[in-house]
């Protein structure tokens, strides 16, 4: 921290000195000078008609008190309600050092600032249940820190999630309509999205999506009133042995007739259903599952991944990505989980974040080890590697070869130049190779799903909210589960059920998950949200346990052991068809 010359061990010595005194007369004294400080910075800002450009001294000052370990006692959140005010009220120079400082921040010294933070939001939304000036300043700093923190990597980008602001008392609805009226009202949490869990921005998506839906339901009623029969819902009807066809059609006239943003119904021509959430999540299982297919040439599986990247290709496959974009954004305006294994980097893409190197990772692992070999070579690089500025790929079994740079076969690879390589080798894997593939995948995925509400997420919470949250949770599902015809939480039978639930392995909770529910994901709200049900399917039998996957209901038989149980519920779980791309 040479920046400001600030010896923080020694700092955290002095502080850790004094409190470990355990003394309220020396507590109360140090924060009564550090609340006089502060005042005394607030004041002559006051005096002078705005805060002046703040020099290295007192900056240090604001450091070396954020520092204080009793920030965390709510006895003084008087005090840390005056930090926050002054910290944030800095001119932007002065705002803009202590962000770099905030950027060398220890792991410890982060964590302790944002817990400070964070306490003080909960403690004060709980207490007041409105959102104040103390609450906006609080929630400016924490997005200091986020921001010094996506630079540093020293905190989880979860670490960031606020407790009030995503507990169910939380006004969520308000606060987005308060984002979305900003000549109203100047501030929401939406602004700070980094303080929200991926849950919660799924509802805010969901306000969204609702919103957008019942305005073309609405539309589409008046119309068949004054115009003619309009249907208000996209209604997909297809064969199952037709199924990517079939689909690609009706979504391509459900674009020509701005159908998309309808409610969605899915029909299988010959079979009788009525779709009520469990017709839409088999053909979407079914639909993944083609599409995924190495015969349809649109995605390559890497062996030692097993995620899903786009293939080079020059056929004409543009409709079908787009497809599988829309697929995508039917799936998240309509509430579904899709059985996609796609690397991170996809989903920042559609983010439209800047990708580099480190994004390789999940796409071509063996080639992103091999960079970083070239990287840290310290001998000959030219003469070890052997390297020129092309690149070699396989397009329908054919091996090509393009240039990096003109001339790029007589260019040598060099530690001088290897940088320069590595990211152009990147930018072809990641963007140049696969970019009419990836533009109509994003332009699918567009339709659907742009605008603001959609920049709420970092690449990592989309990921949860396409595919569902990674966590088996089963002891919040128990805890969520409800019983009918005669069982009850109490029932013996129900008692022997979870036991049994609870002591198989991972792989065999999936199982079972899929088994009731038709999909082994997890909802991005997770497994204490699912609607859950165990109905009394008899008495004692041979009969296996079932369900109705369109409502996530396991119907069980009274067996007479657990040991039955047990027996019968292993075999049903692994006799069940998975559609997952495994």
């Amino acid at each position: 921290h040479a920046q400001l010359s600030i010896d923080f061990a020694a700092v955290k010595r002095v502080f850790e000195m004094l409190t470990g005194l355990e003394n309220e007369d020396v507590d109360q004294t140090l924060m009564d000078a550090c609340g006089a400080l502060l005042q005394s910075l607030i004041t002559a800002a006051d005096e002078a008609g705005g805060w002046p450009e703040t020099g290295g001294a007192v900056l240090r000052q604001i450091l070396i008190v954020m520092e204080i370990p009793l920030l965390m006692d709510t006895n003084y959140h008087e005090t840390l309600i005056k930090l926050m005010t002054v910290i944030t009220a800095q001119p932007d120079a002065a705002k803009a050092t202590l962000s770099e400082m905030f950027q060398l921040y220890t792991k410890e010294q982060m964590a302790h600032a944002v817990s400070v933070v964070q306490q003080f939001v909960t403690i004060h939304l709980y207490e007041s249940h409105q959102v104040d000036a103390p609450i906006e300043t609080a929630a400016k700093l924490l997005a200091m820190l986020h921001a010094a923190n996506q630079e540093s990597g020293q905190l989880s980008y979860s670490d960031f999630y606020n407790d009030a602001v995503n507990n169910e008392d939380f006004n969520l609805k308000e606060d987005y309509w308060r984002w979305k009226q900003p000549d109203k009202f100047t501030f929401s949490f939406c602004q700070f999205p980094f303080m929200y869990d991926p849950s919660a921005k799924s509802k805010i998506l969901q306000l969204e999506s609702t919103n957008k839906m019942s305005h073309e339901f609405e539309d589409a009623v008046l119309r068949s009133i004054f115009i003619g029969a309009t249907c208000p819902y996209l209604v997909l009807k297809v064969r199952r042995e037709y199924l990517v066809t079939d689909t690609l059609v009706q979504v391509q006239r459900a674009i020509s007739c701005n159908d998309l943003k309808k409610p969605l119904k899915v029909h299988f021509v010959g079979e009788d259903g009525v779709d009520e959430g469990g017709v839409q999540k088999e053909f979407f299982q079914l639909l993944v599952r083609q599409i995924f297919d190495p015969s349809y040439c649109m995605f390559a599986c890497d062996e030692d991944t097993r995620l899903f990247w786009f293939k080079a290709s020059p056929l004409e496959l543009d409709t079908e990505f787009e497809l599988v974009g829309i697929l995508i954004g039917l799936a998240i305006y309509n509430s579904h989980i899709l059985e996609f294994r796609f690397p991170m980097v996809t989903y920042s893409k559609l983010l439209g974040r800047a990708v580099g190197v480190d994004d390789l990772e999940g796409v071509a692992p063996s080639v992103y080890r091999s960079f970083q070999k070239l990287l840290a070579y310290e001998g000959d690089v030219a003469t070890h590697f052997a390297l020129n500025f092309q690149v070699s790929y396989e397009v329908l079994g054919e091996v090509c070869t393009m240039d990096l740079v003109e001339g790029g076969a007589e260019v040598p690879v060099t530690a001088a130049n290897r940088q320069d390589y590595v990211d152009k080798y990147t930018a072809f894997l990641l963007e140049g190779s696969i970019a009419s593939q990836f533009k109509a995948f994003h332009r699918g995925f567009n339709r659907l799903c742009s605008g603001p509400v959609l920049n709420l997420f970092c690449p990592q919470e989309l990921e949860q909210l396409i595919c569902g949250s990674p966590i088996l949770d089963f002891e919040a599902l128990q805890h969520g589960t409800q019983y009918d015809d005669g069982y009850t939480k109490d029932s013996q039978v129900i008692r022997w059920f979870w036991q049994v639930v609870h002591s198989l392995s991972e792989e065999h909770k999936k199982r079972l998950l899929f088994f009731a529910t038709g999909s082994d994901r997890v909802p991005i709200k997770g497994l204490g949200n699912l609607p859950f049900v165990i109905s009394r399917n008899g008495s004692h039998s041979d009969r296996l346990p079932s369900a109705h996957t369109c409502f996530n209901h396991l119907l069980l038989p009274e067996y007479n052991s657990e040991e039955d149980l047990r027996r019968r519920l292993m075999t049903a779980i692994e006799n069940a068809e998975g559609f997952g791309l495994m």
